[in-house]
């Protein structure tokens, strides 16, 4: 016989013993289980009435607490019995372990997989089962804490998610996936997988129930419940591994105080290939735009891949313009996976928001953001120009609601238990007026735009504090997160005894002495430097970043003002390597949005820019001259040439950012044709309208806006 079929046969032998066929790669695998060992299994646990370990590369788990097993629950099938982790009371302390080995230290691509139904869960910090734990590889106590974990499969019962991940120590941080919230609900059954794959540079987690949120042993019964994948760095960047050993359904931080399985789980497997199951197109490196300029075409890229043998059948890209329809553009495929497609140019002024989509062959569909459709989360930018106010409230409206006077007009919510907006005489005395915040009644500003997300910026406002100085813990200003402020594109609030703390987060700034969190480096707390109450302050802070062709630093500021006496009371300035953190979060004037304390006094001229204008970011600061003003009023121009033949150009002009339709109509009051129609910027604007296909005679064409509606007539002649 030839050598060769003898070293072929005696291979398939092998692999045949060894429980694993060499093709199986290339086979579709099914999910669900009941699985039998092969050689990329590390873990197995049937729990079919004891807790052994089919495998042999690690050993039997160590129990504690109270397990016990439930025979052939409704729509079992062949998985047969389930382990109950009993934890229904903080007295309980039921988990397992399996004892480290070098199987269980996981740093190439794995499969992990369990089915679970939560019994019940936690919903206080206080609750022994706070954020249960199935499945959890965690970092070792000597290095200061659990969770620089190996890997981990945690449920969050608060927020009711799924949570998958590692920790990475080169990148010094969770490389993770969480699941949408309110996902989880008691007494259901659910099938987790969570794969890492790193010839793809991606993470991902399936979660998949029946209909009748049973388990069952027939994978074509399954139904893909929540779907979403992370790529990560390309680098070597490998979880953290130690000699703790695996726990399943607890967690040891704290001892044993948090994290506690109350429920049943089954099937537990661990692998250290990726398993070749159903999985839809992995979309990752989306094309995030910061705000774009007017006139340009906005090409949007993204990665799209597939595991296993599975191919795509299509990529799209769904966009829209100010809260308009959605518009769906065919994604080209380029090299290297990638795909793309090209939003056209809008107006200064507009929003733009997008999001991806993929199918493969086999029909699993994904998007990306994962709750695109679910949640309306999209990516986004707007529309701008460079050197431009992009938020200004003068509070100078006298009544009702405050707007937001800059082109981009932007809505703005008004936050208070009991109150109407009040107006009263501003520094500058004559018809300025300011906004007064009533911290009784929880007085706040709220808003939210694309343009708002900034690297490089100025934030300018001035204040007044009523009957005394401000609490600890204030804020005037913030773009951050309720709750976690730490992360803001930029907040000012007080420290204890009027001493401001403007803060800008930084992540890429490694610069001393400020590092990613700027507050402490722009702390004004001298003793000349601390607010006092009724009087007039102006603030700036903001961030110059560095040049992007050049190897300059960037300088990040702060400032405050003594209005009355027109002289600088403290201002910090500082070297940076980066911009700031531009979040998606709202802006919130005069308190956080959610808890005391409130800001009490006058808040006037919050002016922001997406430049920093001379003199800001110098140690000599000197003030800048002021913009050119906006329009008063709607203005609707005559157009020109007047008779024409066969273009003619109508203006008008909008005070702030406007809904606006100008259309054309004949002698007859029949509508010809639609100029504009839809949101324009405040400032002027200009439109042609080519009468080529019309005969001779009178048109008249109107300006309509919410408030305004204006017209002119214009002759044709040919």
């Amino acid at each position: 016989m030839n050598r060769r079929i003898l070293i072929t046969l005696f291979s398939l032998m092998f692999f045949v013993l060894m429980g694993y066929h060499p093709l199986s790669a290339q086979s579709q695998d099914s999910l669900g289980g009941p699985y039998t060992v092969d050689s990329a299994t590390v873990l197995l646990l049937h729990f079919d009435g004891d807790i052994k370990n089919a495998s042999d590369r690690t050993a039997d788990p160590r129990q504690s607490g109270n397990l016990s097993f439930v025979s052939s629950m409704a729509g079992a099938g062949a998985l047969d019995q389930q382990l109950r982790i009993d934890n229904d009371s903080p007295q309980d302390s039921s988990w397992m372990t399996v004892a480290d080995t070098s199987a269980l230290d996981l740093t190439g691509s794995w499969t992990l997989e369990l089915w679970i139904n939560v019994f019940t869960y936690g919903n206080t910090e206080e609750d022994w089962r706070i954020g249960p734990r199935p499945i959890f590889k965690p970092g070792d106590p000597d290095e200061g804490c659990y969770c620089y974990s190996n890997y981990f499969f945690n449920i969050y019962g608060v927020q009711q998610n799924f949570n998958t991940g590692y920790y990475s120590d080169e990148t010094q941080t969770w490389i993770e996936v969480r699941s949408k919230s309110n996902l989880l609900r008691v007494g259901e059954w659910y099938h987790l997988t969570f794969i890492r794959d790193t010839s793809k540079n991606v993470i991902l987690q399936m979660i998949h129930q029946t209909p009748d949120k049973t388990l069952t042993d027939n994978p074509d019964e399954l139904e893909l419940t929540y779907f979403e994948s992370l790529g990560y760095d390309d680098a070597d960047h490998p979880p953290r591994t130690n000699d703790q050993p695996l726990y399943i359904g607890a967690s040891p931080q704290n001892d044993f105080s948090i994290g506690m399985l109350d429920g049943f789980i089954d099937e537990i497997r661990i692998s250290n290939v990726v398993r070749n199951f159903q999985v839809p197109p992995i979309i990752k490196d989306v094309t995030s735009l910061g705000n774009q300029q007017a006139g340009e075409d906005y090409q949007i890229e993204a990665t799209v891949q597939t595991l296993g043998d599975a191919t795509i059948g299509n990529a799209n890209l769904n966009y829209r313009v100010n809260d308009g329809s959605w518009q769906t553009l065919g994604m080209a495929e380029g090299s290297g996976q990638t795909y793309s497609a090209t939003i056209p140019a809008q107006e200064v002024g507009d929003e733009v928001e997008y999001w991806v989509e993929a199918e493969t062959e086999g029909g699993l569909r994904s998007t990306n953001p994962t709750t695109a459709e679910t949640d309306s989360t999209y990516h986004s930018f707007a529309v701008w120009t460079d050197s431009t106010e992009v938020f200004v409230m003068d509070f100078d409206e006298e009544s009702g609601e405050p707007t937001d006077k800059s082109q981009f007009g932007t809505d703005i919510i008004y936050h208070s238990y009991t109150s109407s907006p009040t107006y009263v005489a501003g520094d500058e005395g004559g018809d300025d007026m300011a906004l007064e915040f009533n911290a009784s009644d929880s007085t706040w500003l709220e808003t939210s735009s694309s343009v708002h997300q900034l690297t490089n910026f100025a934030v300018d406002f001035k204040f007044y504090a009523q009957d005394s100085v401000p609490a600890s813990g204030t804020r005037m200003i913030a773009k951050g997160s309720s709750g976690a402020f730490y992360w803001s594109n930029y907040q000012v609030y007080f420290d204890p005894g009027g001493a401001l703390r403007p803060a800008i987060y930084m992540p890429d700034n490694n610069l001393d002495p400020c590092g990613s969190f700027t507050g402490n480096c722009l702390l004004m707390d001298g003793q000349n430097e601390r607010v006092q109450a009724e009087k007039w302050y102006q603030v700036q802070i903001g961030v110059k970043g560095p040049e992007v062709s050049s190897d300059s630093l960037g300088t990040l500021f702060a400032r405050l003002i003594d209005v009355e006496g027109d002289s600088v009371v403290a201002q910090r300035l500082h070297d940076v390597e980066s911009g700031a953190f531009n979040n998606s979060s709202s802006l919130k004037i005069g308190g956080s949005g959610g808890a005391s304390p409130y800001f009490n006094g006058l808040i006037d001229d919050v002016v922001i820019r997406n430049y920093v204008p001379d003199g800001y970011a110098d140690s000599v600061y000197t003030d800048i001259k002021e913009p050119a003003e906006l329009p008063q009023q709607v203005t609707l121009g005559e157009n020109y040439p007047n008779p024409f033949n066969p273009t003619t150009q109508i203006d008008f002009q909008l005070p702030q950012s406007s809904e606006v339709q100008l259309t054309v109509y004949d002698v007859l009051g029949r509508q010809v044709t639609t100029l504009v129609d839809g949101k324009r910027a405040a400032g002027e604007h200009t439109v042609t309208f080519d009468a080529s296909g019309l005969s001779s005679g009178v048109y008249l064409y109107q300006l309509k806006t919410a408030k305004v509606t204006k017209s002119h007539k214009m002759l044709l002649v040919k």
